[in-house]
C-alpha cells in the first residue's frame, strides 16, 4: 500500500495542487502531513486527493488551529496538536513536526516509521528498524521546486518525487 508524505507547505496552493495530482497519479491510501500547511484554504486543497485519508499535526507556523481542524474534517481528514501515532498496514507510524519530538519514539523503537518536517531539509535515514522521513518542505530553498515522499508501506520502500 502507498502512502504520501508532505510537510511544510507554507500556503503555497500550486505546490500543494501538484502533490495532489501526484498522490492521485500513484494512487496513495493515505497522505501525512507533517505540519504548516498555514491556512484553512491550504488545507481544503488536499480534499483533491481521492480516496486517500488525509492525517496532518499542527507546526509552529499553523496559528489557525479551528480554522485548520474543520477544513480538514469538512473532507474526513484528521489534524492532530502535537503527534499522531497509529498503525497503517501493520506498521507502527509516529508523527510530529519537530525531529525533537520523535526521539524518544525512535530510541524506544516504539515505531517502524516516525515522520517530522519544521527543518525544510530532507532527511531520509534508517535508525536501526525505524525508518526516519523528513519530505523536506514541499515549497523551499533548500528542496528546490519542493517533493514528495511516495512510501510503500508494506516493504519501506520509497520514492521522492519532485513536485516542479
Amino acid at each position: 500500500m502507498k502512502i504520501g508524505i508532505i510537510s511544510d507547505t507554507h500556503n503555497n496552493l500550486k505546490s500543494v495542487e501538484k502533490a495532489v495530482i501526484l498522490f492521485n497519479k500513484y494512487q496513495v491510501r493515505y497522505i501525512f502531513h507533517s505540519g504548516d500547511m498555514v491556512s484553512p484554504v491550504t488545507a481544503r486543497a488536499f480534499a483533491g486527493a481521492a480516496g486517500a485519508k488525509f492525517i496532518a499535526v499542527l507546526g509552529n507556523c499553523d496559528s489557525k488551529h479551528a480554522g485548520l481542524r474543520d477544513a480538514i474534517e469538512e473532507f474526513g481528514g484528521q489534524l492532530h496538536e502535537r503527534f499522531y501515532s497509529g498503525k497503517v498496514s501493520g506498521k507502527r507510524i509516529y508523527m510530529s513536526h519537530k525531529l525533537t519530538e520523535l526521539e524518544n519514539v525512535v530510541n524506544g523503537g516504539r515505531c517502524d516509521l516516525a515522520i517530522y518536517g519544521h527543518t525544510h531539509k530532507q532527511d531520509i535515514r534508517w535508525a536501526g528498524d525505524v525508518l526516519i522521513v523528513n519530505p523536506g518542505s514541499a515549497n523551499d530553498m533548500n528542496t528546490p521546486g519542493g517533493c514528495v515522499i511516495i512510501l510503500d508501506i508494506d516493504d519501506m520502500s520509497y520514492e521522492i518525487v519532485p513536485l516542479s
